[in-house]
């Protein structure tokens, strides 16, 4: 599996599509669009595959899209690929809808593509749709001649027949040649473009993964059809694998993002137990101080668990999953240490010049970020059989790593701060 699709609230249930490859977990082959269903975003069933490249325009792939409910009726867009080998461009994407009045089956538009790939444009993919006053509004990635990527967005007054309307974003030549996954939405009285561009050099500590997922903030004006940023782009997430983030709004008027926990050709030992890539935990988005931030949602305190207080040494975690929070003197350098007989993964404030660093060893281990804690240091961490998810502060500042222990995971620190660790019981079956 890798990017989310479709994520959404519907007939009171939370919705989320990916991108999968039913026939293998060693390369990602011909996108499919998986499903799967929850109560509470942490218990998932899986449901039947809700769309297969069975048609001329997604022959090669069901690439990434959104979901808009409205009368009843989930309202799925997505991209179709077509590979056209040895030609030049040598595939085009086009712009698809399909529907479902039930949430499971899902049924292509008998009429599609609503929106024509051509020769001249043959990047233009992952559409996220929403409505606004009567008027439907599409957001695409784009790649410009292959180098500068841009953000564009389409209007439509039926979902159907979709009008080209404005570049909301585009690449300065240093933000790459590609926007993957865009998605455009008001938060805190904010809008925020969020995309994943390709192609970004590293710069000091940032930009080390092999494609980036961050954010824009700014003003929109609806009538112009003009995004005005108030910030720089800005990386969401510091950590090894986070990619292709996607929102939806639930019903209690929160933001909800979920990202791909994996990075691109990376070869990790889960594919020899038969899967692929595993999503994050779903995130609340809020702005403060004109950053976004991202909020553990509350749903997670239900998952049961032993809480243990005050641990100064060394505690291991019951099936390796637990949730550690730290409290520390935000003056002073700190260690944590989360370990396994074949691998360690060290997580560390440098209160001199204020940074965050997580070391998971070995090639490429190390990420780093600016940070500075407001008082106390308070970190809020998940550990799982194959990642970790770092919120530093008030969710500032976010780090999500994959990480695979083969025995038992041990966490233990420097003895500077005060640990409370939470063992998570699971309440259903997960690979080891």
């Amino acid at each position: 599996m890798n990017d989310p699709n479709g994520f959404c609230i519907f007939n009171n249930d939370i919705h989320l599509f990916y991108q999968h490859n039913p026939y293998s977990s060693y390369d990602t082959g011909i996108a499919h669009w998986g499903h799967a269903i929850s109560k509470d975003y942490f218990h998932w069933q899986h449901q039947p595959i809700a769309m297969y490249p069975d048609q001329w325009y997604d022959a090669t792939g069901v690439f990434s899209g959104s979901a808009l409910i409205e009368n009843k009726t989930m309202y799925l867009f997505f991209t179709g690929n077509v590979k056209y080998p040895g030609q030049t461009p040598d595939h085009i994407n086009r712009q698809a809808l399909a529907t479902s009045t039930n949430g499971v089956t899902v049924t292509k538009y008998a009429n599609n593509p609503i929106i024509n790939g051509s020769i001249s444009m043959p990047d233009l993919r992952d559409p996220k749709v929403w409505k606004h006053k009567g008027t439907y509004y599409m957001v695409l990635g784009n790649s410009l001649n292959g180098t500068y990527g841009r953000a564009l967005l389409y209007s439509s007054n039926d979902k159907i027949s979709w009008d080209y309307v404005s570049v909301l974003a585009k690449s300065n030549g240093t933000l790459g040649y590609m926007y993957e996954c865009p998605d455009f939405f008001e938060v805190d009285g904010k809008y925020v473009l969020q995309f994943s561009p390709q192609g970004m050099v590293p710069s000091g500590d940032k930009y080390h993964n092999l494609y980036q997922t961050g954010y824009i903030i700014g003003d929109f004006d609806y009538s112009t059809h003009t995004f005005t940023p108030t910030s720089e782009f800005v990386e969401l997430d510091h950590g090894h694998d986070f990619y292709a983030t996607q929102t939806t709004l639930d019903k209690l008027g929160r933001r909800i993002a979920i990202a791909w926990f994996d990075m691109w050709e990376q070869k990790y030992p889960e594919a020899s137990d038969g899967f692929t890539g595993i999503m994050t935990i779903p995130r609340e988005l809020r702005i403060l101080n004109n950053k976004l931030v991202q909020i553990p949602i509350r749903e997670i305190s239900r998952i049961k668990g032993e809480q243990v207080s005050a641990i100064k040494e060394k505690y291991t975690l019951r099936n390796k999953a637990g949730e550690v929070n730290v409290l520390a003197d935000g003056r002073k350098d700190f260690q944590l240490y989360i370990a396994s007989d074949n691998v360690k993964v060290t997580i560390s404030y440098d209160a001199a010049n204020g940074k965050v660093t997580l070391d998971r060893g070995g090639t490429d281990g190390v990420r780093r970020t600016d940070w500075r804690p407001s008082g106390q240091l308070k970190w809020r961490i998940f550990v799982d059989a194959s990642s970790i998810e770092l919120f530093c502060g008030e969710g500032e500042v976010t780090f999500s790593s994959r990480f695979f222990p083969n025995g038992a995971v041990v966490i233990y620190q420097n003895g500077a701060a005060v640990l409370k660790v939470r063992d998570i019981v699971r309440t259903m079956p997960r690979p080891t």
